[in-house]
Formats: C-alpha cells, sequence, structure tokens
C-alpha cells in the first residue's frame, strides 16, 4: 500500500467502494479476534475519539495520527482511523492536563468536524505473533526470511557485512535520510538485535550481556542509558554497535503493513496507509 499523498486519491477510493456496511465495534472485534489473550484487560488499545457504533467508510492506519493525517482522511471519505502511537502526545492518552493548550483544543475540533473516530492499535499489533512491527519492518528491508520465532528480537544474517553495508541498505529500504550511530563503519556486523520503536533500556542492556549482538538497531532509546553502556562497552574493547533510526521512522513500515494486514482480514472495506511522516530536518 502506497502512502497517500496531500493530492491523495480521489474520494472514489475509498467511499462506496466497500460492500460491507460494518461498524467500529465490529471491525475491531475482527482485528483482535486472533491475538492470544485479547481482549486485554488492560490496554491503551482504546477508541480515543467516535463512537462504537459508527458505520466505517473506510480505513486508514498510521504510525501518528497527526493533524494531517486526520485531513488525509477526511478528504479520501474514510472515517476509521489505526494509529499505533498516541493521539494526545502521551502514553495513555490522559487530556486533563491539556485542557487549556491551544494545540489540543484545534485537534480534538478538527476530528468532531470530520466525525473521525481513531483507535490505538498498538498492544495488540505488538502482541501478535510474529509482532506486526517487526514482520512489517523486516518485510520492507528484506529479512523476514531471516526470522526465529524462537529468538524474535535477534536476527542473524547469513554472512557478516560491513556496518557501512548494512547502515546503506537500512537508509535506502526505509528512505532514511541520516541516522546515528554509536560505532566504527568498517566493522563487521551478522547479529542485530531488534529494539523498534521506545524499548526500556534496562531490558536492551540484559540483551546485550546474554547475546552480546554485532548491532543493536533502535527506533529511540534514554541517551544517558544505553548509549552511554555501549560506548563504554566499545572503549573496554565490546563489538556491539547501536544505530539509532528515529521512533516514528522505526516503526512505519509495521502499520503499512497493517493496512494490507487489515484489507485480507476485512476485504469489503477499503483500507490505505498514510504516513505520517519524519517529524525531524536535518542541516
Amino acid at each position: 500500500m502506497a502512502a497517500v499523498g496531500l493530492t491523495g486519491l480521489p474520494l472514489s477510493a475509498f467511499a462506496g467502494k466497500g460492500s460491507n456496511k460494518m461498524t467500529i465495534r465490529e471491525i475491531i472485534e475482527i482485528l483482535i479476534r486472533d491475538i492470544s489473550g485479547a481482549p486485554f484487560e488492560r490496554t491503551v488499545d482504546q477508541l480515543r475519539s467516535g463512537s462504537m457504533d459508527k458505520v466505517a467508510t473506510g480505513i486508514v492506519t498510521t504510525m501518528f495520527p497527526t493533524l494531517e493525517v486526520v485531513e488525509k482522511t477526511a478528504k479520501i471519505g474514510a472515517n476509521l482511523i489505526v494509529a499505533h502511537e498516541t493521539l494526545y502526545y502521551n502514553h495513555q492518552d490522559e487530556t486533563d492536563w491539556l485542557e487549556e493548550d491551544e494545540v489540543f483544543q484545534y485537534k480534538k475540533a478538527l476530528i468532531e468536524k470530520h466525525q473521525i473516530a481513531i483507535w490505538r492499535f498498538h498492544d495488540y499489533w505488538h502482541r501478535r505473533k510474529p509482532d506486526g512491527i517487526a514482520e512489517g519492518n523486516l518485510k520492507k528491508l528484506g529479512w523476514e526470511k531471516f526470522y526465529n520465532p524462537e529468538s524474535p528480537r535477534l536476527l542473524i544474517l547469513p554472512q557478516p557485512q560491513p556496518l557501512r553495508e548494512i547502515l546503506s541498505h537500512i537508509k535506502e529500504r526505509f528512505e532514511i535520510p541520516q541516522l546515528r550511530l554509536v560505532g566504527d563503519l568498517d566493522q563487521s556486523c551478522q547479529s542485530i538485535y531488534l529494539a523498534f520503536g521506545a524499548i526500556d533500556s534496562r531490558m536492551i542492556i540484559a540483551a546485550m550481556q546474554e547475546y552480546q549482538p554485532d548491532l543493536i538497531l533502535s527506533g529511540e532509546t534514554r541517551e544517558w542509558e544505553t548509549v552511554e553502556r555501549v560506548r563504554d562497552g566499545r572503549l573496554m574493547g565490546k563489538n556491539t554497535a547501536l544505530m539509532i533510526l528515529g521512533h516514528e521512522l522505526s516503526e512505519a513500515p509495521g502499520m503499512e503493513f497493517a493496512a494490507e494486514w487489515i484489507q485480507e482480514k476485512i476485504p469489503g472495506i477499503p483500507v490505505n496507509y498514510i504516513a505520517s511522516g519524519n517529524p525531524f530536518q536535518f542541516f
């Protein structure tokens, strides 16, 4: 599924193309049906706007439900956004502290104006086997054949490669203009620990102790924790390097894949992926 640009698809690309009339509640029930332990007693995967009883005209997947994504969704006639990350700038989407914030007020009003329902698809998508974000990322990288369900976060490439070749491959496949590296571009790399998104530093450091990977492929991490552990390790002769992609870019392919996955489960309603995009500029 290609991302929809500002000019986007015509309205007919979404509206009127589905053959099934389904409520948002029915769609969510289908999406979580085969995920172990669902429905979860506690989860951030809640409907953050709209009504469960609303009939869906089209579904959009995205990483962050930004103002731009909301506008694009409305423009193409869809009324359900399935977003991986938070709507209102904190993990639990608590809004009491934002009531006087003008950006919160504007965004809330815009969503209500377009009558867009937004459902977060975070915990369930990560709990899927294999993890939906990881599968989408590995497909994008062409590395899905190296996935090992017995050790889902550790990827072993068939042959060692210079780190600079892996860096170039990731930048090209993920369309990343720049990334950050703690390591040596000429070092050999074969084992990669996958830490997409934001993974607790204690978990990553424990994995370094257990697996001693050549590379940690990270979305984001606190700089005074994992980064410093990697740097100190390298100063004493350890080989593990750290590559930081950025949170959005490290999980977006997983939400692009989610559009394909949802379309297979719900063929009667049009589904597309709209990229929220990299928030950063590089100078």
